[in-house]
């Protein structure tokens, strides 16, 4: 099993469906849950890490999971989805993503000038 975390599993709940895949959607907000999509850690009865998923109504995680869609359509609904998804927690602040700091000035690629015998900096 990939990386779990109670805390972004249960924040699915009450949440929109991320996927609302036209013409499956429920728009049902009691039946969504944290819906786990493929992954490298992915495997048989093996679930992908719990930020590989994403928000998703009982009707659009099925046909997610039946492979209902194309190829194509499962994985635009998938990323535009887990991006929802990821939004939602970095604002709640369940995903931190760092400022920028501060970068120490490069040091200079030129070396110091030696004396040829002595070794000593000039």
């Amino acid at each position: 099993m990939g990386l779990v975390s109670s805390k972004l599993r249960n924040s699915a709940r009450g949440q929109q469906c991320a996927f609302a895949i036209p013409g499956i959607c429920s728009h049902d907000r009691s039946t969504v849950v944290l819906c786990h999509l493929p992954s490298e850690v992915k495997a048989m009865a093996t679930k992908s890490d719990d930020f590989n998923a994403a928000f998703g109504c009982s009707q659009c995680h099925e046909a997610i999971d039946n492979h209902r869609l194309s190829k194509e359509e499962e994985l635009y609904f998938s990323l535009r989805a887990l991006q929802k998804t990821q939004r939602i927690w970095v604002a709640s602040g369940l995903i931190v993503v760092p400022e920028k700091q501060s970068v120490p000035k490069p040091l200079s690629k030129t070396m110091p000038r030696r004396h040829i015998a002595t070794g000593e900096r000039i």
